[in-house]
C-alpha cells in the first residue's frame, strides 16, 4: 500500500448521489470511522459530464460545477488531487455494471461457454466507455493513493429497468457464480491498479436485485430503485475498511 507517513490514513468518498449511503451510514453511526481522516467529494451524476483528470487530480471543467464540489466537501475542495490522499474510492461514479453482469449470469447459468478473451473484451468495451473508470485508472497508474472502486448497485427489486433484458436463468443465479464473476471483474481490475468492491451477498436477491431492505425513498417519500440506504452504505465501509487493514498491515 501506498500509505504516506501520516499514521491516520487519508481517505476520500468519491462519488455521484450513489455516495449518499455512505454518508449516511457515517452520519447515522453505523460504521466506526474515527481512525481515518476523511473527506466526501461528490455531487449528482449529470455533473459528472463536466470532469476531467488532469495534472494528477479530477477537475471540473467549469466553475458552476467546482463550486457544486465545494459545497459538499468539508474544505471546500474545488478538485481532487490524488497526492492528498492514500485511499481514494469511487463510489458509483456513473459506472454501470450491471448489464454486463447480467449477461455473465445468464450465459453461466445457460451453461454456455465464454472463453476468457471474449469474456475479456465484453467488460473491456464496457469499461472503455466510462469516463470515471478512466479517471480511476490513471490514479491507480500514479501510483501515489490507493484505488478502490464500487459500481452502481443492482436495481431495487420490482424495478422496471431489467424488464427488457432479465431471464428466468440468470433470475436462478447462485451465490456461487454471482461471487465468479465478481471475482472475474476483480481480476481484470486489478490489472489496472484498482481494486473492486462489489455488491455484497446478503443485499441481493431474485439472482439479480437488491434487497428491499436496503433501498431508500425519494424525496416525495416513494421507492427509489436505484439508491441504497444507510445499511447498505454500512457493508461497503466494512469491506472498504477490511482492505485498508489488511493493507496496513503488509506495509
Amino acid at each position: 500500500m501506498s500509505m504516506a507517513p501520516n499514521p491516520v490514513p487519508r481517505l476520500a468518498i468519491f462519488g455521484d448521489s450513489h455516495y449518499a449511503c455512505l454518508r449516511r451510514a457515517h452520519t447515522e453511526g453505523l460504521v466506526d470511522l474515527s481512525g481515518l481522516d476523511l473527506e466526501y467529494w461528490g455531487h449528482v451524476g449529470r455533473r459528472f459530464r463536466m470532469l476531467e483528470f488532469r495534472d494528477g487530480a479530477i477537475y471540473p471543467t467549469d466553475e458552476y460545477t467546482a463550486d457544486r464540489f465545494a459545497k459538499f466537501n468539508e474544505k471546500g475542495r474545488r478538485f481532487l488531487p490524488a497526492a492528498d490522499f492514500d485511499v481514494i474510492l469511487f463510489m458509483g461514479c456513473r459506472i454501470d455494471l450491471s448489464l454486463f453482469f447480467l449477461g455473465m449470469l445468464d450465459a453461466a447459468m445457460r451453461g454456455q461457454h465464454l472463453s476468457l478473451g471474449l469474456r475479456r473484451a465484453m467488460l473491456r468495451h464496457r469499461l472503455s466507455s466510462l469516463p470515471s473508470y478512466e479517471m480511476a485508472q490513471k490514479m491507480a497508474a500514479m501510483g501515489m493513493a490507493d484505488i478502490y472502486l464500487h459500481p452502481v448497485s443492482l436495481v431495487g427489486f420490482e424495478g422496471p429497468y431489467y424488464d427488457s433484458v432479465k431471464t428466468d436463468a440468470m433470475m436462478q443465479s447462485t451465490p456461487q457464480v454471482r461471487g465468479e464473476i465478481w471475482q472475474f471483474m476483480a481480476e481484470e481490475m486489478a490489472q489496472d491498479g484498482i481494486t473492486f468492491i462489489p455488491q455484497p451477498e446478503q443485499t441481493i436477491i431474485q439472482g439479480i436485485y437488491s434487497d428491499p431492505a436496503y433501498i431508500t425513498l425519494n424525496s416525495l417519500g416513494q421507492t427509489d430503485f436505484t439508491h441504497r440506504n444507510a445499511a447498505y452504505g454500512a457493508l461497503i465501509y466494512q469491506q472498504l475498511l477490511q482492505h485498508i487493514q489488511g493493507a496496513a498491515e503488509l506495509s
